[in-house]
């Protein structure tokens, strides 16, 4: 289990739980557009998000980032 989990790059790991976590935080969103009407503010804050996080997860993915270069 612990050479297991030598083998994880640890960037990769990071960037997959921040992913989950913007995953949650926009599923949470959308449940609570079941209840209540969509805001464009709230649309825009959402959209902002999930660019951000999407580029974060580019970056940590990209080659050379600091962890395994194959």
């Amino acid at each position: 289990m612990v050479r297991a989990l030598r083998r994880w790059d640890p960037i990769r790991v990071a960037a997959t739980a921040l992913g989950l976590a913007v995953l949650l935080l926009v599923g949470a969103y959308a449940f609570d557009l079941t209840s209540e009407a969509a805001t464009p503010d709230g649309l825009v804050s959402a959209l902002v998000l999930i660019v951000v996080a999407g580029a974060g997860l580019l970056y940590a993915w990209r080659l050379g980032a600091g962890g395994l270069v194959e």
